[in-house]
């Protein structure tokens, strides 16, 4: 097949990327306005959500690994034009999301005091913190199954470039979060003044509102590749379920350790207090904002060359991962300079905070900037370029492999056996980031990635 020229390459990106990108832009902004309002209920507020939308997190990685994987094979059966496979995979998709929601639901409703003293294992617990993240977690739990609805039909939309409807639908759902935040959590309209459990309860409705949305578009929706026939269930065979999880696996246990492993990294800074805690979720809530490039052009990275490598158009592909490198690298640079630039205007917006945590947090930010390019790179790599093409075990391998080994006990035993402060652990620990890049980047290189996936026998 005849390559396609720079301009059509740039077009089919901005398709696919600026509906993502707007749609994690609102997320992120709306996200902040969110911990704004939260951190006006003081410190211990703070924590507590951050605590349980820790636990939250484990849950969605582990989604996004499934979804993901499977994203893989409808963008390349996409290419192929075999839409009753797309189907297919789609069943599988959603019936393994759903399997693991009801389990993270009842864990989070029969055992929540253990999940959230989990994070406060400092010699003197704040009792507070616990219970408010306790009421968090009790009630937001209940948007694990319907966001893993609607996450599971975004996901089918987009790995078949079909991402405007399913991006307004997130939108929706976002702004009617962040509006029931501000009428539940200080009481506003004559509603009940809920605090935390306000917070989490928006979360709950907004979840259920984007999940039904989600349903009826697939429904209604007449494109052949989003029909969904529920008769295909029949036709799933145990050979094409070993086919599909010989490339899910490593990728939901990718993206399941490395949520664990940001788990480990808030419980070791919470061996040093609430405070870090704190810190380092107000630090990532706004660090989110400029991360919206990246999971922007990470997700059209994957979407885009594996439906090249779909139609077995493979040297595309490789002059396609060249470009997408150098846009990695130049989104890094710029958007890590903006946010060195803005930390310490930024930060001081968020009123309630001490003094203390609005410092660190600043820093943080800047430790972060810091890194932006690195971190920018390797998102593509692992999220786009890898797994487009299925070398998925390769990709988890050199994750989980740096993190555990480095990252994991690194922040443990300076958290414990030292006194540094948290900006100089979170420098140290981000050290991983480089180690990854040499190994991503050499793979990358090599070509290893380009596969056919359709072509494989089911």
């Amino acid at each position: 097949m005849t390559e396609t020229s720079p301009r059509q390459f740039y077009q089919l990106l901005l398709r696919l990327a600026i509906p993502i990108f707007f749609t994690q832009l609102l997320g992120s902004l709306l996200g902040i306005v969110d911990t704004f309002m939260v951190t006006s209920l003081g410190d211990d507020a703070l924590a507590a959500v951050g605590i349980g939308s820790q636990f939250m997190m484990v849950l969605f990685m582990i989604q996004f690994g499934l979804m993901s994987g499977f994203g893989i094979f409808i963008a390349q059966y996409y290419g192929a034009h075999e839409h009753d496979n797309i189907s297919r995979t789609f069943l599988v998709a959603i019936t393994s999301g759903l399997a693991i929601a009801v389990v993270f639901l009842f864990l989070a409703q029969l055992v929540p005091r253990q999940i959230i003293s989990l994070f406060n294992m400092s010699e003197s617990p704040n009792q507070n913190v616990i219970n408010l993240g306790i009421d968090y977690v009790t009630i937001a739990s209940f948007a694990f199954l319907s966001s893993t609805i609607a996450f599971s039909i975004s996901m089918l939309a987009r790995s078949v470039q079909k991402v405007i409807v399913v991006s307004i639908i997130q939108a929706g759902g976002i702004v009617l979060n962040t509006g029931l935040n501000y009428v539940l959590i200080h009481g506003r309209w004559g509603f009940p003044e809920m605090g935390v459990s306000g917070a989490a309860t928006a979360t709950m409705i907004s979840s259920a509102t984007m999940a039904l949305a989600s349903i009826l578009y697939l429904c209604f929706n007449r494109s052949p590749e989003l029909r969904v026939q529920l008769r295909h269930y029949r036709t799933i065979t145990t050979a094409f379920l070993r086919k599909l999880f010989k490339t899910v696996l490593p990728v939901v246990i990718n993206e399941s350790f490395w949520g664990l492993a940001m788990t480990m990294y808030v419980i070791a800074y919470g061996l040093i207090g609430d405070k870090e805690v704190g810190s380092i979720y107000l630090s990532n809530q706004i660090n989110s904002l400029f991360w919206v490039a990246t999971i922007a052009v990470a997700n059209a990275t994957a979407v885009m060359l594996g439906k090249q490598l779909g139609e077995n158009d493979l040297a595309t592909a490789r002059s396609w991962e060249r470009r997408f490198r150098k846009l990695g690298l130049v989104f890094g640079l710029v958007l890590g300079s903006i946010l060195f630039a803005l930390a310490p205007v930024i930060v001081p917006l968020f009123d309630g905070i001490s003094a203390e945590v609005a410092s660190t947090v600043t820093v943080i930010l800047r430790v972060y900037a810091i890194y932006a390019p690195i971190k920018f790179l390797n998102a593509i790599f692992v999220v786009g370029t890898l797994r487009a093409g299925g070398d998925t075990k390769y990709s988890m391998y050199a994750e989980l492999g740096v993190l555990w080994i480095y990252g994991v006990p690194l922040a443990f035993a300076l958290a414990y056996f030292t006194n540094l402060p948290l900006v100089w652990i979170v420098v140290f620990v981000n050290v991983e980031e480089i180690i990854k890049f040499l190994i991503l980047f050499h793979r990358v290189r090599s070509g290893r990635w380009i596969n056919n996936l359709t072509v494989e026998p089911a």
